[in-house]
């Protein structure tokens, strides 16, 4: 699902020319999806909103099950950026910078 959190650091990538792919199956049999992704590069970012208001990513069902995406994304080879809410309030352009350097250097 497409959250105003998602479309808020959408808008900080294209700000500072960095090309993700949103809501990206990554996984071949699971229709498991990554918020953002570079899959040449293997990055990822993910955005967990709600996490100081009780929201499915802080409660234990939806954090296991948030684990064992992210922990197959790992093992697949994937880095994985963890954004919560309030840090992309605060300053999209300045994470979208720092993925963008990440993907850079990931493609050297």
């Amino acid at each position: 699902m497409k959250s105003n959190l998602e479309a808020t650091f959408a808008m900080a990538l294209a700000a500072v020319g960095c090309d993700m792919i949103r809501e990206y199956k990554f996984h071949p049999t699971r229709k498991w999806r990554l918020d953002f992704a570079d899959p040449d590069t293997l990055t990822a970012v993910e955005i967990d909103g709600g996490e100081f208001s009780g929201g499915s990513h802080s409660r234990g069902v939806g954090m296991a099950n948030d684990y064992a995406k992210r922990n197959s994304a790992t093992e697949m080879g994937w880095a994985i950026f963890q954004i919560t809410g309030a840090m992309c309030k605060k300053d999209p352009v300045g994470l979208a910078k720092r993925i963008k350097v990440v993907i850079e250097s990931r493609r050297q």
